[in-house]
């Protein structure tokens, strides 16, 4: 009988099993508050508890597989959040969902940095709920190879993901602009309880900003056009704001057709990335000025082939 093999199990006798499992029918068919969470049932010889409110399985496996392919974390943390993410899921299919990302689990996908984002983060939406300042240090490793580490005072009013890393944007006390930080370079974050001559007055929507720009940087407000020759949903979804002007008449290499297609973005260096990554597909059109950005880039990269020198 089941309740003899909980018994010894559980090195107890029978008697207790059994008035174990009547407390339990007892809290569910009490407790309204219990009913709604969870699921208390007997399915042939076993009793299961099941969530009710709660992720289901293939909702966790499917954050699972999106936390794990964005490397936004260090392998303390993702193998931390994991198990706690696994463990979430039924008794019955918990095999299941940890089997489907022990693979992807066993080579080294983490990302570098040691910080603890979690915590930072945490941290960084208290201020901006409650409004307050901060102060923090601040190293760009982004700028130079030995970076300088600085002190910076601002309201912190946003924070997103975007290319492994998490972000700040607050506005700063001296120049009263929007500027993004990357969190992991923060480091002494402080409230500050002196008064700061700043307000944030009117709150962007970020979420409708993020938008427009890539990668964290942040530009000014532009609109590019461009001939694209390659698969044009990848481009609605990565700029859900952009607009097919139409299609051209022109030969294409690639089984698609060519189309004009306009984007409204925040130029920047993320920008920037995103079109030269896109060269053998895409070709811009106007502004004339970010038109030739690119291809005075693309001509400084032929150069560094060009090169005869040869280091290896």
């Amino acid at each position: 009988m089941l309740n003899r093999e909980i018994a010894e199990r559980l090195d107890t006798n029978i008697r207790n099993v059994q008035r174990s499992i009547e407390k339990i029918e007892s809290a569910f068919d009490q407790n309204i508050s219990l009913s709604n969470y969870f699921n208390f049932k007997k399915d042939g010889r076993y009793h299961t508890v099941s969530q009710n409110l709660f992720l289901k399985e293939d909702e966790i496996l499917l954050l699972i597989k999106i936390l794990v392919s964005s490397r936004s974390l260090n392998k303390r943390e993702l193998s931390h959040l994991i198990d706690k993410m696994v463990n979430m899921s039924g008794i019955e299919n918990r095999k299941l969902v940890k089997a489907s990302v022990t693979s992807e689990l066993l080579s080294d996908i983490y990302i570098d940095d040691k910080s603890d984002r979690q915590k930072k983060l945490w941290e960084l939406e208290q201020y901006i709920f409650n409004r307050e300042k901060i102060e923090f240090e601040y190293t760009d490793h982004e700028r130079l190879e030995k970076a300088e580490t600085k002190k910076f005072e601002i309201l912190p009013v946003h924070t997103f993901f975007d290319n492994y890393y998490f972000f700040l944007t607050g506005m700063e006390k001296q120049t009263h602009q929007y500027v993004t930080y990357r969190i992991d370079w923060m480091d002494k974050i402080e409230p500050i309880r002196v008064r700061l001559n700043i307000e944030h007055r009117e709150r962007l929507d970020h979420g409708k900003e993020a938008e427009h720009n890539l990668y964290g940087y942040m530009g000014k407000r532009t609109h590019i056009y461009f001939e694209y020759y390659g698969y044009i949903g990848y481009i609605k979804d990565k700029f859900p704001n952009c607009r097919v002007i139409k299609r051209l008449d022109k030969p294409n290499r690639f089984p698609f057709s060519v189309n004009l297609i306009e984007i409204e973005v925040n130029y920047s260096d993320g920008v920037k990335l995103w079109l030269l990554g896109e060269t053998t597909i895409l070709r811009v059109v106007k502004p004339q000025a970010i038109a030739d950005d690119i291809k005075k880039t693309l001509y400084d990269t032929y150069c560094l082939y060009n090169d005869d020198d040869d280091d290896l």
